[in-house]
């Protein structure tokens, strides 16, 4: 029964009706279990896990400084090298990858294409990126170019739009899109492609333009797009990066790690293939991005001074939430996480990140925010809470029932 006309009036009952072209055109939007659907094709692996879609948006959000260039710069260096650090392509092919650039000067956009990504690239003699697992860069992960080839701008489609207008850097966007037909788009950043990032119709409408872009094209649009002051990792800015969030296949988010010099990428979103590892890397002396391990983070007194590490002391906590074990030497107690969660839950279905770390670290009497992340982190794995995301695609945490 392939004629729509057909299928419209087997899904009536055989009633009869009047076919109009509003119900010819819906038809065409129809899905039954039959109908022949191309696979989801992605770009590339990030620790193994399918990620950057075609016809899907993706997000990189972050604070200011946090590396989103840096990470969007392994992600196109890995266009033509097939392994970039924690990223590699799946197919072999170099892809075709556009940079649409409309925050930085053109100087800095252009340092970045011929040095950092040329480095990452093997165009240019530089420190080997990878490094060791433990980010120890001894003799043996230096080398020079071993090819010597020139940039790949027939792969590079390069466009620092920033003294154009909002509404010119819109019309170019589809025009380049159109042109020459990338497999990768990364907008630095969307942002600058509204007006107002909280005009609401306005970021729909944009919204909408990219994913018939991407559809269209066949293509990825990876969006940057900063974090909002709250630190929420999937608090985007703006109306603007709450509709990213509802739109996008994904979301990594870059940060800072407090008190170093290490910067890390997680993805924090994904509608199919969740990643659960987390890239950490540091710039060297060139400032190309090498591997390293998740620093132990030493506190500072009220000086600023450096202060040795020292376990939170049991005598400062409030012992309502504690079990002692008074038999076991090496675990003579731990916390009654379920209490304290449930207690700091109260009535309440959920609470932001924010919400429920005041609540524990009142009631526990934690002074210390990174242990109080231990303790949260102890409550996942015990499944006695869990992370999700509220109607506002904001991330929530909920207690979890007990088996």
């Amino acid at each position: 029964m392939d004629n729509p006309r057909d299928l419209i009036l087997a899904s009536l009952n055989g009633e009869a009706c009047t076919v109009t072209p509003e119900m010819l055109r819906l038809d065409g939007y129809r899905l039954t279990s039959e109908t022949d659907v191309p696979e989801e094709e992605f770009l590339f692996r990030h620790f193994g896990k399918p990620c950057f879609p075609r016809k899907e948006l993706t997000s990189i959000a972050g604070p200011a400084k946090s590396g989103k260039t840096f990470f969007t710069s392994m992600v196109m260096a890995c266009c033509i090298r097939q392994q970039v650090m924690s990223l590699e392509r799946v197919r072999k092919e170099p892809l075709r990858v556009m940079w649409y650039d409309t925050e930085q000067s053109r100087n800095t956009t252009k340092e970045i294409l011929a040095k950092r990504i040329g480095r990452m690239i093997g165009h240019t003699k530089s420190t080997e990126i990878f490094g060791s697992p433990d980010g120890s860069k001894s003799e043996e992960n230096l080398r020079e170019n071993p090819t010597g080839r020139e940039f790949p701008d027939e792969q590079f489609f390069v466009f620092n739009v920033r003294a154009a207008s909002i509404k010119e850097r819109r019309e170019l966007l589809g025009v380049a899109v159109a042109t020459y037909r990338p497999d990768l788009v990364v907008l630095d950043g969307i942002s600058d492609l509204l007006n107002d990032i909280n005009d609401g119709p306005r970021a729909t409408e944009l919204m909408e333009e990219l994913l018939q872009l991407a559809e269209t094209y066949n293509c990825n649009i990876t969006a940057i797009i900063h974090l909002n002051r709250t630190g929420d990792k999937n608090n985007l800015r703006g109306w603007l990066g709450t509709v990213m969030l509802q739109k996008s296949f994904e979301v990594f988010n870059c940060s800072q790690v407090s008190q170093t010099e290490t910067l890390s990428v997680e993805q924090s979103v994904s509608r199919k293939y969740r990643c659960l590892d987390t890239l950490y890397y540091e710039i060297d002396q060139e400032g190309i991005p090498f591997t390293t391990q998740k620093p132990g983070i030493q506190p500072r007194d009220t000086q600023g001074r450096w202060t040795k590490a020292t376990p939170c002391p049991k005598d400062t906590l409030n012992h309502d939430y504690i079990i002692e074990h008074n038999d076991k030497t090496d675990t003579p107690w731990e916390w009654d996480l379920r209490r304290l969660f449930s207690d700091a839950m109260g009535n309440l279905p959920s609470l932001s990140d924010e919400q429920l770390k005041q609540a524990v670290m009142k009631l526990s009497r934690i002074r210390q925010y990174q242990y109080y992340y231990k303790v949260l982190d102890e409550a996942e794995k015990q499944g006695i809470v869990r992370k999700t995301l509220d109607r506002y695609r904001r991330v929530a945490i909920i207690l979890v029932p007990p088996r």
